[in-house]
């Protein structure tokens, strides 16, 4: 139990009796923490997949104009890659209680710097202890990255109002696009310049650590804890979220369990999520090996056009955002019909392009089919991801960990299916397989969260729940309630 005392009539008693106005910052405060969050999900993401394009390099002779880079005769390069997800995993389904224990601030600066010193010691490690040592690095930074999402969610969920959800939502997120972006190409030009591979690490490891400084300096776990903040701003976001109660509410901080594991809308999510994480994992950790293998594209290429897509994705993104808000706000859709939309539009025509893909190639129309299934993919977060905050913005981050662990731990699977299903890596009709198997899982999940999906606020969520004696009453009055708005 936490007693929060919001005593907005003390503070306008003050305003009165004084003569000075209330100093507002020209740049608002709530877009610092959005720009903040960006860079973090952009330097995490980039971390993430270096070694998507590196491990090419690391196993390829003569990639390197400078003979003196290493390189590996390692055969497990899927257990590699898919090593990251093993503990990423497992770590999003703590992530969003501690986060109401703890300071998300801090546990996001310790996350990022323990993500950051590790990419600096792949390359060492590496040379020392081989391909143990890589995983073992990847296993710690998905120990690391397990926290950030969830976190990233939890301060959304705080930050973010209601009339700008969509956008703050999908603004920050792009930032996983920003980051695959950045990564894979100039992870690929270094690893065929004199620098090597070894330096693409450094790079993106000494990027993250000073993102840490500008984190430390201008972020706030609430607004309410801001120095910086104007009155009006915080009053506003506080409001917006239905964090501004009378004083003296006592709130219950404890995590309602109950209600959410047995919430339809909730598990719609999840399922949401399992079609994302399952989709997204395969194209960030295998089309740089598809390509490298099944293509006449070298090493330098392969980043480029591994990270094509992401540039679209990364433009794209940014505009679903105000768009999802402009129709809802302008009463074009509902709230609930947006989500359907957008969420649609993500997953089954990113569905279509994966099986196109798997018969066509030229390789415009590889370029093109790889656009259309991860700049399309952006659009979810409009759908499945923003609706962890819409049904419960209290406690967006416990939601998210669960559902983005779930979706985590079943993608695990990707990877290493493609170990076991593509036993001849430049054999396409063995990629194909991989292809359909992906384009089904999206278009599954999407059919089961478009149906059971809401829009509303849950009761769950809300400062007074009912007492355990009231519980089924009240859970069987809002499921039945959910039938209705169906």
């Amino acid at each position: 139990m936490c007693t929060i005392r919001v005593n907005y009539s003390s503070i306008e008693k003050m305003e009165a009796i004084s003569d000075k106005k209330v100093s507002v910052p020209w740049i608002k405060i709530r877009y610092v923490q959005m720009v903040l969050l960006f860079f973090l999900l952009g330097m995490s993401y980039a971390i993430r997949t270096i070694l998507s394009v590196a491990i090419v390099a690391m196993v390829t002779t003569d990639t390197s104009i400078n003979s003196d880079i290493p390189t590996f005769d390692w055969k497990n390069t899927g257990v590699i890659l898919s090593a990251f997800y093993w503990s990423y995993a497992l770590l999003q389904f703590f992530a969003g209680p501690i986060a109401h224990t703890f300071s998300p601030k801090w546990i996001l600066t310790i996350a990022m710097v323990v993500n950051s010193g590790t990419s600096l010691l792949i390359p060492i490690l590496a040379v020392h202890l081989g391909s143990g040592g890589v995983i073992a690095c990847r296993v710690i930074q998905g120990i690391a990255q397990g926290f950030i999402i969830p976190l990233v969610h939890t301060m959304l969920g705080r930050w973010a109002p209601t009339e700008e959800r969509s956008w703050i939502n999908t603004t920050v997120y792009s930032g996983c696009s920003f980051g695959t972006i950045i990564s894979m190409p100039i992870t690929g030009y270094i690893s065929a310049s004199w620098l090597g591979w070894p330096f693409s690490f450094y790079l993106f490891g000494i990027l993250g650590m000073v993102w840490c400084v500008f984190w430390i300096i201008f972020s706030a776990d609430r607004p309410a804890t801001h120095k910086s903040i104007s009155l009006e701003e915080r009053r506003y976001i506080e409001e917006s979220l239905g964090q501004a109660e009378e004083e003296n509410i006592q709130v219950n901080e404890k995590v309602p369990w109950r209600a959410i594991l047995t919430s339809l809308p909730y598990w719609a999510v999840v399922v949401g999520a399992i079609g994302e994480s399952w989709g997204s994992t395969f194209l960030i950790t295998e089309i740089p090996t598809y390509l490298s293998k099944t293509t006449d594209i070298n090493i330098e290429k392969n980043g480029l056009y591994s990270s094509a897509p992401y540039v679209v994705a990364a433009v794209l993104t940014v505009i679903y955002g105000p768009l999802a808000d402009y129709l809802i706000h302008s009463n074009v859709t509902s709230r609930k019909t947006s989500r359907r939309i957008f969420h649609g539009l993500g997953a089954f025509l990113p569905a279509l392009a994966l099986v196109w893909l798997a018969y066509e190639k030229n390789r415009w129309g590889i370029a093109a089919l790889l656009i259309v299934a991860i700049s399309l993919n952006g659009a979810m977060f409009c759908g499945y991801n923003v609706n962890h905050i819409d049904i419960s913005p209290r406690f967006s981050g416990v939601l998210f960990g669960i559902s983005n662990g779930i979706g985590q731990t079943l993608a695990i699977l990707a990877p290493l299916l493609v170990q076991f299903i593509v036993y001849d890596e430049t054999d396409k009709d063995l990629w194909r397989t991989m292809f359909v198997i992906a384009a089904i899982i999206y278009a599954a999940t999407a059919v089961v969260f478009i149906t059971y999906l809401s829009a509303e606020r849950q009761w769950w969520d809300a400062i007074s729940r009912p007492s355990k004696g009231d519980f089924q009453s009240e859970l069987q009055s809002h499921r039945d309630q959910e039938l209705i708005n169906q």
